[in-house]
């Protein structure tokens, strides 16, 4: 797990070449502008925009991914993420086709992504994305999933 901004731009110059991709693309588009939905960037990148209302911790689930990482990116709102290690959780359900698991087990600790925040998650960090902070937050975020087989 990396956690990082947009404006760090010192820190995000040593990461991976396909993540800073998708810092760059978030950077030099206008988003805000787009339709929620989900967009090809390039081989082995994918965007997925979406406008949600933060929920309560009892609405969250655990979920982590098999082939692909996460770089969540906040571009307006605020929420927290809770986070795991796999070696801490039980694996409930796995669906190979969409690269979605969903497990059982209990919060590590919690990140805060604010305006321009972005959490980099790897398979092994089990997250329950999309939790309120105090109250229910109107949020635009994008989530790129990043093929590691294409790193």
């Amino acid at each position: 797990m990396i956690f990082t901004n947009l404006n760090d731009s010192k820190k995000n110059s040593t990461l991976n070449e396909k993540i800073q991709k998708c810092i760059e693309y978030v950077k030099n588009n206008d988003i805000l502008a787009m339709k929620p939905g989900i967009y090809d960037i390039e081989d082995g990148i994918k965007m997925n925009y979406d406008n949600y209302n933060s929920k309560e911790d009892k609405d969250g689930f655990w979920e982590s991914h098999i082939k692909n990482m996460d770089i969540q990116i906040m571009l307006n709102g605020e929420e927290y993420i809770s986070v795991n290690n796999i070696k801490n959780m039980k694996k409930k359900s796995e669906d190979i086709e969409k690269d979605f698991v969903i497990f059982e087990g209990e919060e590590l600790f919690r990140v805060p992504l604010r305006n321009g925040d972005i959490l980099i998650l790897y398979p092994e960090n089990i997250h329950m994305p999309g939790l309120q902070i105090g109250k229910s937050n109107f949020n635009k975020k994008v989530v790129f999933k990043v093929d590691l087989s294409k790193m």
